[in-house]
């Protein structure tokens, strides 16, 4: 099975820039499969979710993400030597919010 690293994929599929990636992950707003991410060097698998937060509401207890799910990967690459992937994306997905024990 195929994986990637997860800032490739979350530069890629949330059509941001590299400086936006940075900062969010100096400031703790992303998330793979609902844990915070404090390493650009984590790998990404069909199945995962990657999370950046957008907004929260303290007094509804909630939280806003974008969200990427990763569907599919294709096994050829393209005449660019890239790979074809699946992803689903929510541009604005409203989530209660969890506790960070970290």
């Amino acid at each position: 099975m195929r994986s990637f690293q997860d800032d490739v994929v979350l530069k890629t599929s949330l059509d941001i820039g590299r400086n936006k990636v940075e900062d969010a992950f100096c400031k703790g707003e992303f998330r793979l499969n609902g844990e915070k991410l404090w390493k650009k060097s984590r790998m990404v698998k069909v199945g995962d979710t990657l999370d950046l937060l957008i907004g929260e509401d303290k007094e509804a207890g909630t939280e806003t993400v974008m969200r990427i799910l990763l569907k599919k990967v294709f096994e050829e690459k393209t005449e660019s030597e890239k790979y074809r992937v699946v992803l689903r994306r929510w541009k604005s997905l409203k989530l209660p919010k969890k506790r960070m024990s970290k």
